[in-house]
């Protein structure tokens, strides 16, 4: 399900603050999306947000978009192997809690900054409503697996975990390698190396490279698969 309809399903509490978040976050570019959907998505979630101070509610929304981005990227050179190629069906990757984006042990041995940790835990909750917001309106998940994995695929399109949206399997990379050529390596690189970094500050949710090198995939023109 597209992700317009969870956004205007959320409460808005105040709606001054949308006018400075939509001038801060629209500064930056979102190559992968429409300039509509941008500042539909900053309106809502700056709406829904409002009680947050002004520097952790625009790190949301900025992670939102970003994630955004990556899902239609992803769309573009990833899903379809996910799905008809997968040499783990039905779960593949999403065969544990990778949603959760810190664990006991990260607080403890890495100590992430203050930032980082409500970073981590406004985003907890907006999985949670993300997901929920999927159920209600017909979607069912898989037991034993990932509590975000629906029978069709992850509940979640805007508040992936940092792992989960940069995660790629092996198998995948190298049907990105043949299929893509060298444009693929500084893609998958940067994929990776976000994937499993412990994460510290709110710097280590996101790498804005990857946009660049995702345009520079997509700019190829794969050749159909066998």
């Amino acid at each position: 399900m597209a992700p317009e309809p969870w956004l205007d399903a959320l409460p808005q509490k105040r709606a001054e603050a949308a006018d400075g978040d939509l001038s801060a976050l629209c500064a930056t570019a979102h190559p992968f999306l429409s300039d509509a959907a941008v500042r539909r998505q900053i309106t809502r979630l700056s709406g829904y947000l409002t009680g947050l101070a002004e520097s952790m509610r625009r790190r949301v929304i900025a992670y939102s978009l970003y994630v955004r981005q990556l899902d239609v990227i992803q769309a573009a050179a990833t899903r379809d192997f996910c799905r008809d190629g997968c040499t783990r069906p039905p779960v593949g990757c999403c065969n544990a809690n990778h949603f959760e984006i810190l664990s006991l042990a990260d607080m403890m041995i890495a100590r992430p900054s203050p930032a980082a940790l409500e970073l981590s835990y406004v985003i907890g909750s907006l999985q949670r409503l993300e997901t929920s917001f999927e159920v209600e309106h017909g979607r069912r998940l898989t037991p034993g697996h990932c509590d975000c994995l629906a029978g069709d695929g992850c509940t979640l399109r805007l508040f992936k975990s940092p792992r989960c949206v940069h995660y790629l399997c092996a198998e995948l990379g190298r049907d990105l390698a043949t299929r893509f050529g060298q444009a693929a390596t500084p893609f998958c690189a940067a994929m990776g190396q976000v994937a499993v970094q412990t994460i510290t500050t709110t710097a280590d949710f996101t790498d804005p490279a990857i946009l660049d090198a995702a345009g520079a995939l997509l700019a190829e023109t794969p050749p159909a698969r066998a």
